[in-house]
């Protein structure tokens, strides 16, 4: 297979009588300027992440030790403020790309 000029560029052509593929130009065409390529790159990591089971295993015990403990302190009235201010996160949430590509999928 003949080297690419440019590795980082493609052409791709939608099939605009596939729905699935309707659907994908809909989601590409609310990316702002230039975020159509992290959005991209986001899915397809997302997508092989999904297909090789590497997500982190969610740590059950945990969980259900910290919902204890609020369940706790709601019952004494001392809930705790969930309201912190925390930077936001530059990149979309894993969850938002997982259904993404999951309507992809059908």
């Amino acid at each position: 297979m003949k080297l690419k000029k440019d590795r980082g560029r493609f052409t791709v052509r939608f099939d605009m009588e596939n729905p699935d593929h309707v659907r994908a130009v809909e989601y590409l065409e609310r990316q702002r300027d230039r975020g159509k390529a992290q959005y991209l790159t986001d899915a397809i990591l997302c997508c092989e992440k999904a297909e090789t089971n590497s997500f982190p295993r969610v740590d059950r015990t945990l969980i259900e030790q910290v919902v204890q403990e609020y369940l706790e302190k709601q019952s004494m009235g001392r809930t705790p403020n969930l309201q912190k201010d925390e930077p936001s996160i530059s990149s979309p949430p894993i969850d938002l790309i997982a259904s993404a590509l999951a309507d992809f999928r059908g």
